[in-house]
């Protein structure tokens, strides 16, 4: 097909200018890709959620760190993997801050003292001992109570392991409450079971054999005046027995006034006495899957305030 000469040409398309600013902008936003290269954008910071509240007994909140676990509104120290115990067991470990107070517990020995967990009196309790009945003595009249310290050496001698003597004479009221009491007592006296303030049941025999001489740990079950919803286990330690009660071995069951042992003074030769202590067992500890020689462990029991729980004596009130 021809085509005339004469036909005009087509227009040339126009070509567009970008205004100023367009180029401004364009400009821009290449020098600030280019510089991001060499400079990238650090990372956002990591969103670290926050630790959950650990929660103690009764649903009491305890924040606790590394290697401890909560109980209540205390948290308790574990000991390092493969270090041995000191004397008292991981109680000798321990001084949380909470509730519970902190002191410094007479080793059975006196002058041997260590810092630990001690569950105090509570207000509404009596101070005095002749408001409370204990496992010997009279009926109508509380026992003597001493104050022990390490046996003095003889002339040119060593004084014999574990040997005890009691400074001055017996008095109406334990020289302190902490971590147990030590009783006077004459060899062979009966020692009795008790029922403590609130529990139900009998007591149960958990351990018997040599923990501080001759030992007899019974278990109580505590429904406690001021939480009547919730039962609490308490042990009590019955030491330097001479001799254990008939019948009494792990798994049996005592009434109040069954014997539990007879005075002695094994593991303090010297002194002839009955070392009472009082031990709040730790929900969810079970005795019975332990060492027995575990159960003063920081972790299994706490040390009580034996007023806490001794049973009133006849005619005497809160």
């Amino acid at each position: 097909m021809r085509v005339s000469g004469s036909l005009q040409s087509r227009p040339a398309r126009a070509t567009i200018s970008p205004s100023p600013l367009v180029r401004g902008a364009a400009a821009s936003a290449l020098v600030l890709a280019l510089g991001g290269i060499d400079d990238p954008e650090p990372p956002p910071p990591a969103v670290v959620p926050p630790a959950a509240a650990a929660r103690g007994a009764a649903g009491a909140a305890a924040l606790c760190g590394p290697r401890t676990v909560p109980e209540g509104a205390a948290c308790v120290p574990l000991p390092a993997p493969g270090t041995p115990l000191p004397e008292g067991g991981a109680a000798a470990l321990s001084d949380p801050a909470g509730a519970r107070l902190a002191g410094a517990r007479p080793a059975g020995a006196g002058t041997r003292s260590q810092a630990h967990e001690h569950i105090p009196r509570r207000p509404e309790r009596p101070a005095s001992a002749a408001a409370y009945t204990f496992p010997i003595g009279a009926q109508d009249a509380p026992p003597g109570f001493l104050l022990v310290e390490d046996a003095p050496a003889g002339a040119g001698a060593l004084p014999a392991a574990g040997s005890v003597a009691a400074i001055g004479a017996a008095r109406p009221e334990p020289p302190s409450w902490i971590g147990g009491i030590d009783i006077a007592a004459t060899r062979g006296e009966r020692v009795a079971a008790l029922r403590l303030e609130g529990q139900e049941g009998k007591a149960e025999v958990v351990f018997v054999g040599e923990l501080s001489g001759v030992t007899v740990a019974t278990a109580h079950d505590v429904r406690e005046a001021r939480d009547v919803d919730r039962i609490r286990r308490y042990l009590l330690l019955h030491s330097h027995l001479d001799r254990p009660g008939p019948g009494v071995v792990a798994g049996a069951r005592l009434d109040a006034g069954d014997v539990v042992g007879y005075a002695g003074e094994t593991g303090s030769p010297g002194l002839v006495r009955l070392r009472l202590e009082a031990r709040q067992i730790r929900e969810g500890a079970r005795l019975f899957e332990l060492d027995p020689k575990r159960i003063t462990d920081a972790a299994v029991t706490v040390p009580c305030d034996l007023r806490n729980v001794l049973p009133l004596r006849q005619g005497a009130s809160l």
